[in-house]
């Protein structure tokens, strides 16, 4: 039997477009200019849409793969991650093909489906961006229930997700031949962070998955985070996840940028 997944989800505010107007009265007013960091529409064969976001202007062509939680309105949590992410690379948000009502979407705990999901959206986006993207050193996020589809998702396709962090990871995602998945693939995995909140009840889950991890040689650090249940509000998000990201990236010797820091204490590692 599949272990409970948690039908909460990060939610988030969508981002506003920037107006341009001219100030000279007789010429007729601007149309609205676009605003980069507003998630677009992809289209994905055999699956629901997909949104993504350009990087930022001379940032790396990796890319950053969200995961939503069930439940989640996937534009919406795009957008949230957008102000995180864009400077590292691409940001693709695939949906789940379960359309729970109200533009909510999950996975239906269907890790199978959620890859090949995945593996069409990823190939849009190369179709999209003229195939200006990395090979490598993309990094897997998956919250939730789809932390669930990323921890499956990771040990079968390691050496396109070399790079995971794992937002409420739990042990008893990896099903059948998982961890034997994961002993197989170590070597192609880079680096791995476990983040959960101190009050979310999947804490020791999270532990246990670390000690495997451990285990088998992953170069991975687990944060457990003081004050913090299973969702993470819009105002710590920058915060919380730069360092992260850039650790997973090998960019945590360079001074971070203005206004994050590094996480503290809570058994960061």
């Amino acid at each position: 039997m599949l272990p409970r997944l948690h039908p909460r989800s990060l939610s988030g505010l969508g981002l506003v477009a920037l107006l341009a107007s001219t100030v000279a009265t007789a010429a007729p007013p601007k149309a609205a200019t676009r605003d980069d960091a507003a998630p677009r529409e992809l289209a994905v064969p055999g699956h629901a849409k997909a949104f993504y976001v350009p990087p930022a202007k001379g940032t790396s062509k990796r890319v950053l793969l969200w995961l939503h939680g069930r439940g989640a309105h996937v534009a919406e949590d795009c957008a949230k991650w957008a102000p995180v992410t864009r400077k590292f690379g691409w940001l693709l948000c695939p949906q789940g093909d379960e359309d729970r009502g109200g533009g909510a979407r999950g996975w239906a705990n269907n890790a199978e489906q959620g890859r090949d999901n995945v593996a069409k959206a990823l190939g849009a986006l190369r179709k999209k961006s003229k195939n200006s993207i990395e090979p490598g050193r993309h990094v897997l996020i998956g919250f939730s229930e789809g932390a669930f589809v990323a921890m499956q998702l990771g040990v079968h396709e390691t050496s396109t997700w070399s790079r995971w962090l794992i937002l409420a990871a739990n042990d008893g995602y990896w099903l059948g031949d998982g961890v034997q998945r994961l002993h197989e693939q170590r070597k192609s995995l880079r680096r791995a962070v476990l983040l959960t909140g101190a009050s979310d009840e999947v804490a020791p889950e999270t532990r246990r998955t670390f000690a495997i991890l451990e285990r088998e040689r992953v170069t991975a650090k687990l944060m457990i985070v003081p004050e913090l249940g299973h969702e993470v509000p819009v105002s710590r998000m920058h915060a919380l996840y730069t360092y992260p990201l850039r650790w997973l990236l090998g960019l945590e010797n360079d001074p971070p940028p203005k206004g994050s820091k590094k996480p503290r204490g809570g058994g960061a590692r």
